[in-house]
């Protein structure tokens, strides 16, 4: 995959609240020291959870510290990962690459080690295309080429795309919005991923508000390590 696209990322949007980039930066130390983990994916129980902001902002904290990154958008169904980014024109992406339809979709960005593969045109058949075995071989080519993959997914709640994903990469971080999704569907959801070949990594809190006068954009981020 040639890097001959260039993105400007809209850097007014990532996360700057020291308390929140301290917690990523926690998230990103706890990750780097789970065993046989390099190709990241995200996924959430039910939409509007937090997936595509901590996706974001693990990626950036990885380039920060020198590693080279490649943030994919996999969630063919409702991407939210373009809203990070400055775009005049369509780019192709994971649904033209896979299908054979357009150009690599590989794309370097205005930070340093950060690249970024958009979801691309919304395919008929998500699921169908993330289960070919053209998925596999761009995972692996990813994998040689970065030194972390972080793929945002769609909720596991909107079909099987998630599932699929979780089991193509070396593992999943779950993310549970505070007070908002029940332990109920969380159970379940994460019971799907398993249940299907997945390794959970790790389940992420997300909007826990630390203090009324201390508060980021997207709130603070809790990690803790499944089992």
């Amino acid at each position: 995959m040639e890097e001959k696209n260039f993105i400007e990322i809209e850097t007014q949007t990532i996360t700057t609240h020291s308390s929140s980039l301290e917690s990523f930066k926690k998230l990103r130390t706890n990750l780097m020291y789970t065993e046989n983990l390099k190709v990241i994916s995200l996924t959430s129980s039910i939409p509007d959870e937090g997936k595509t902001v901590i996706a974001f902002n693990l990626a950036y904290a990885f380039a920060q510290m020198g590693k080279k990154v490649c943030l994919v958008d996999c969630d063919l169904r409702r991407t939210s990962l373009k809203e990070y980014l400055m775009l005049t024109k369509h780019h192709d992406g994971v649904s033209e690459l896979l299908t054979n339809q357009g150009k690599d979709g590989l794309n370097s960005t205005n930070i340093d080690n950060l690249y970024i593969m958009l979801a691309g045109k919304t395919p008929p058949n998500p699921s169908e295309i993330l289960s070919s075995s053209h998925f596999t071989d761009m995972i692996e080519t990813l994998r040689e080429q970065f030194d972390y993959v972080i793929i945002d997914t769609p909720p596991v709640a909107a079909g099987s795309d998630a599932t699929v994903v979780s089991r193509a990469v070396d593992g999943t971080v779950f993310v549970l919005r505070n007070e908002f999704t029940s332990k109920k569907v969380a159970k379940r959801a994460i019971g799907e991923l398993t249940n299907n070949g997945g390794r959970v990594v790790g389940v992420v809190l997300s909007r826990v508000k630390a203090s009324s006068q201390d508060y980021g954009r997207y709130g603070y981020y809790g990690y803790y390590g499944y089992y």
